[in-house]
Order: C-alpha cells, then structure tokens, then sequence
C-alpha cells in the first residue's frame, strides 16, 4: 500500500504541475496576444510582456521535457529540473520587470547559467526518462548524461567570463557537444521506438482492457505501466517502477 500511495502522490504531483505550466502559459499567451494587438503605440510595456511570454513559453517547453522523468525511477531528477527551470523562469520575469538596470547587469551572467542549466537537466530528464527502462542503452545513456554535464560546465565558464579561450577550447566543445547530441539522438530513438527483444506482448480480453484503459486515465500511468505492475505484484512478487 505504501508503494502504490507514493506512486499515487508523484503522478498527483505530475498532474499538478502540468495543469500549472499549461494554465500560465495559456495567461501568458493571451498577454502578448493583446500586446501585440492593443491599440496605441508598441512601447517598453509592449515589449516586457513579449518577452514574458517568452520566457514563460521557454519555461513551459522546459517543464513538459522535466516531467517525463517525474513519477518513474528517476523522479528525484525531474522534480530538481523542474525546480531549477522555475527558479530560471523567476529570474528571468524579474530582470524583465525590474526597474533597476543594475540589477540587470548583475543577474545577467547568473540568468544565463541558470538557463543552461535548465536546458541540460531537461535534456537530462528526457534521456533517462525516456531510455532508462532499458538496461541495455545504461552504458549510452550515462555517457551521454556526462557529455550533457561537461558540454554545460564549458559554456558556463563561457558566461562567467572565461577570458580569451584558446582554440582548443572550442574544438573541444564542438566535439563534445556533436557527440551529446549523437547519443541524446541514439537513447532516445532506440528507448522510444527500438524493440525490447526481451520483452512480451500481453492480449488483454475487452473487459480487463477496459479497466485497464480506465486506470491509466484517472492515474495518468501508462497502460504497460499498469500491467507490469499488476503481473509483477501478483505472479512474482517484485515492485515495477
């Protein structure tokens, strides 16, 4: 009981935070729709509500990509992405809205940390998310998590004003981040759409997948999810995650 109510709370959490990423970017969205369509001329407030719907956008897109490892064996991950993406965001509305052009300059260089970091942990999250059921893609997939951390601590040094970087410095970059790119490609491709030579295929009859159909709505788990665990549970006595 105690695995299926923290199963239970992290889909709730889940759920939680999708309804709040679409509600604010559905507000955001009409903002700059009337922004864009007010009448008068297009002036500095014009333009911070754009920009807040950009950011917002950005920090929506983010989140959705968090999420995919929310309510799974990785969940620790997700939440901190989506954590970090809504610290971001924060800081980025209140560079927007800030009267103060100091205080602009002083939280340039940490926004744009904040932003890379944002990016890697949903890049991050959807690599785990979505290939780490596969054992078999482990090795590739915790490279490529490597090659996402160092490619992350380069640009950072880049914003925080590493001065006057040698060539080697950018050849490095560019081969590191071809091969993050490669393997987030690879995992993903191969988690989402490979086959699992190892795996089986159940024949549910019309009524149990119906129930089935029906749990996987009000839980928002998949209906493999909901099977596993079932047979899991029942025939071998181990937890799915």
């Amino acid at each position: 009981m105690v695995g299926m109510d923290t199963r239970a709370a992290k889909t709730d959490v889940r759920r939680a935070v999708l309804a709040v990423t679409i509600s604010s970017f559905s507000i955001a969205a009409l903002m700059g729709i009337g922004a864009l369509l007010g009448a008068g001329g297009f002036g500095e407030t014009s333009v911070r509500v754009l920009l807040t719907t950009v950011v917002v956008g950005c920090g929506s897109v983010v989140t959705l990509c968090c999420l995919v490892a929310v309510g799974g064996r990785f969940n620790v991950i997700g939440v901190s992405g989506f954590l970090l993406t809504l610290t971001t965001a924060c800081l980025g509305l209140l560079m927007i809205w800030s009267p103060s052009e100091e205080l602009l300059e002083n939280l340039i260089q940490t926004f744009g940390v904040a932003v890379a970091a944002s990016v890697t942990m949903a890049q991050v999250c959807l690599v785990v998310g979505l290939a780490g059921a596969r054992r078999s893609l482990a090795p590739v997939m915790w490279a490529t998590v490597a090659l996402a951390l160092v490619v992350f601590s380069m640009v950072s040094s880049l914003i925080t004003g590493y001065d006057d970087p040698a060539d080697g410095f950018f050849r490095t970059l560019g081969i590191v981040g071809i091969l993050d790119v490669l393997g987030t490609l690879v995992t993903i491709a191969v988690g989402v759409f490979g086959r699992d030579e190892r795996g089986v295929t159940v024949v549910l009859p019309p009524g149990i997948a119906a129930r089935v159909r029906a749990e996987s709505a009000a839980t928002g788990r998949t209906m493999p999810q909901l099977v596993d665990e079932a047979l899991g549970r029942r025939y071998f006595d181990v937890s799915v995650d």
